[in-house]
């Protein structure tokens, strides 16, 4: 018999399923006489890039000892399960049975995000001065922009354009003008 560590991602809506298809696939290794040396919920973590459109997975980790024909199995029905996006299955050469190093890097990484947290509560007046602050200098720049607007609608009522005729010439419909005031007066 020999080592295996199969690391699998499952697609993020499939998260609350994870746990259930962690101990399906235990019980699969378990019910052809192998055996779970460790299994592991490492959680969502994000991807490098997009698998089938998703930047985020959960990651399942299991070691086993068990046969080549039982892995066979195994890849057979990671290929035919849609929650499965990749797996990867490396013969070890030991047991190992202590938390992985996935393990650990998502755990240190969950407590700095939770430090992070802790840190934006104690100074929630911060934000909210912040949110402040940006919502007044959006609504200046609201009010700046409509009486720029209101300025320039003003100022194009104003304006006279030359009257044209259909040959465009401006100087014949200023003649013509000029002509009926003559003709106005007297």
């Amino acid at each position: 018999m020999n080592h295996y560590e199969i690391v699998f991602l499952v697609h993020p809506d499939q998260k609350s399923d994870s746990e259930a298809i962690l101990n399906k696939y235990c019980d699969q290794i378990k019910s052809s006489n192998g055996t779970i040396d460790r299994s592991e919920n490492i959680g969502s973590r994000k991807l490098a890039y997009p698998v089938q459109d998703c930047y985020k997975a959960n990651y399942l980790c299991i070691n086993v000892t068990c046969d080549s024909n039982q892995i066979d199995s195994l890849k057979e029905s990671f290929k035919y399960n849609d929650a499965i996006l990749r797996y990867l299955i490396v013969r070890k050469d030991e047991i190992e049975t202590e938390p992985s190093s996935l393990l650990k890097q998502t755990q240190e990484d969950g407590e700095t995000q939770l430090e992070e947290y802790e840190a934006s509560i104690k100074n929630d007046n911060a934000p909210k001065e912040a949110t402040k602050n940006i919502e007044h200098s959006t609504s200046d720049k609201e009010d700046e922009a409509k009486e720029e607007a209101d300025q320039s609608e003003d100022t194009s009522n104003e304006t006279d354009y030359p009257k044209k005729n259909n040959d465009g010439d401006e100087t014949k419909v200023e003649a013509e003008n000029e002509s009926k005031e003559d003709k106005g007066k007297t």
